[in-house]
């Protein structure tokens, strides 16, 4: 717990440095790195259990999917497009005893393309459908809303770790992950809805300067009901990501973060909370 606790710290204060430091391009190429490392751990996972992938097109699309919607809006899917279409064809360039296998391994490289790398993508898109304030503040809106998510999400996380510890009794899904519980659940329900209202109060009374929230009205009332949202989008992520590990016989997706595990054990609460936001900020802006 000591271990994880320090690495936490340490991981997100670097990331939060590199996003002050460089903006909306440093949270892109973070969020490309963390997108394409976790892309690789889904097939190294899919490969455990005999649904090997075209790893290298595959990582190929996947890690210019992001950096390409960014720096050209709207072609996010155009690289799944054309990734998929030079995927596919490539079969034909393989001997004939070798075509069988190539097209089968085209299934388990699609599927973690859009699981991964397509979902998270949705991030950058909040950044694209930024509305134009006419405040001087610190960071857009889209930035804002995209940092408030992943804070939103991670402590869907925390809230069920400390709760469950505590007071969990109740298992929520035992042939799943049977650490979680349903008190766990509720604490992290409790947690995101709590963080997602006290963000957008404290910036709209004590720090106005640090995002213009009036361009899409989101206030403390919305951050703590859509907060709820985020948090039911994580945990539907996370236990996708228990599933495959489980399934794989792995406790984590990796080594890579000392005390947490592998980037997938970083980004499964983030997978299907990017699109949610994504959708939430469609409802909410003018």
């Amino acid at each position: 717990m000591i271990l994880r606790t320090f690495s936490s710290l340490f991981l997100w204060s670097s990331i939060a440095g590199i996003v002050y430091t460089m903006d909306e391009i440093g949270a892109m190429w973070v969020l490309n790195l963390c997108a394409t490392l976790t892309l690789f751990e889904i097939y190294t996972i899919l490969g455990r259990l005999g649904f090997a992938a075209n790893r290298l097109s595959g990582l190929l699309t996947g890690g210019c999917m992001i950096p390409i919607s960014y720096y050209f809006p709207e072609y996010g899917i155009d690289v799944l497009a054309v990734g998929a279409l030079f995927t596919c064809s490539a079969c034909v360039l393989f001997p004939q005893d070798q075509r069988g296998m190539y097209i089968k391994r085209l299934m388990p490289t699609f599927f973690g393309l859009l699981f991964v790398p397509f979902l998270l993508h949705y991030f950058v898109r909040i950044l694209e459908t930024d509305p134009v304030s006419t405040k001087e503040v610190s960071i857009s809106f889209g930035l804002f809303f995209c940092l408030w998510i992943v804070i939103v999400a991670k402590f869907s996380d925390m809230g069920a770790l400390l709760v469950g510890k505590a007071i969990g009794r109740t298992k929520m899904a035992p042939s799943i992950s049977p650490g979680k519980t349903i008190e766990g659940l509720l604490g992290g329900f409790l947690a995101s809805a709590g963080v997602g209202a006290l963000i957008p109060w404290l910036i709209q009374e004590y720090s106005p300067s640090f995002s213009d929230l009036s361009v899409c009205s989101f206030n403390a009332l919305e951050g703590g009901l859509w907060g709820l949202l985020i948090a039911l989008a994580a945990v539907i992520g996370d236990l996708i990501a228990s599933v495959l590990k489980r399934l794989a016989g792995v406790k984590d997706s990796g080594g890579a973060i000392p005390g947490i595990g592998g980037l997938l054990d970083l980004t499964d609460s983030l997978i299907l909370a990017a699109p949610t936001g994504y959708f939430i900020l469609q409802i909410i802006k003018p």
